[in-house]
């Protein structure tokens, strides 16, 4: 799949990963409190290159939510102010609470935030989802949800 991933030009960013690159790109040294380091982020960055963002309302509120327990009151106002620019740039597609209810299955499998990326998914195919999410990256693939774990990047360098 990997010379595959390269026709994909919109990504749907889960948590994790939106996390990863927000944190990275506003200072690498709090990495380690969201659990990565900067090759991590270096890896992810490179994979972004030439492709759009796209993010979920559900996503854009469990980053805030994260990062604002992770990066403690002082860091977490700087941080996100670094990334209004990067969340501006990114697509939103809007999930309504209707829709994502009505996946019983998914949302009681998976909770809101990731039954929002899998019906943002099932909309429109032509998106790949980066996830670090090991569940939902499975059920993605036996699924035929273009997905790719966050854990992947390493291999396709």
């Amino acid at each position: 799949m990997s010379g595959d991933l390269l026709r994909y030009k919109l990504l749907l960013l889960d948590t994790g990963p939106l996390l990863l690159y927000l944190v990275g790109s506003y200072n690498n040294k709090y990495l380690s409190f969201i659990n990565y380091n900067s090759q991590d982020h270096a890896l992810l960055v490179d994979f972004l290159k030439y492709r759009e963002i796209v993010v979920t309302p559900q996503v854009l509120a469990e980053v805030s939510n994260l990062a604002n327990k992770r990066l403690k009151e002082a860091n977490f106002s700087n941080f996100f102010i670094n990334s209004i620019n990067i969340l501006m740039n990114a697509r939103e597609d809007y999930i309504e609470k209707d829709k994502i209810l009505k996946r019983t299955n998914e949302v009681a499998k998976f909770g809101i935030t990731d039954t929002s990326l899998i019906e943002a998914s099932a909309r429109d195919n032509s998106r790949l989802l980066l996830t670090s999410d090991e569940k939902l990256f499975y059920y993605c693939s036996g699924n035929d949800i273009p997905a790719i774990h966050l854990n992947s990047l390493k291999n396709l360098i």
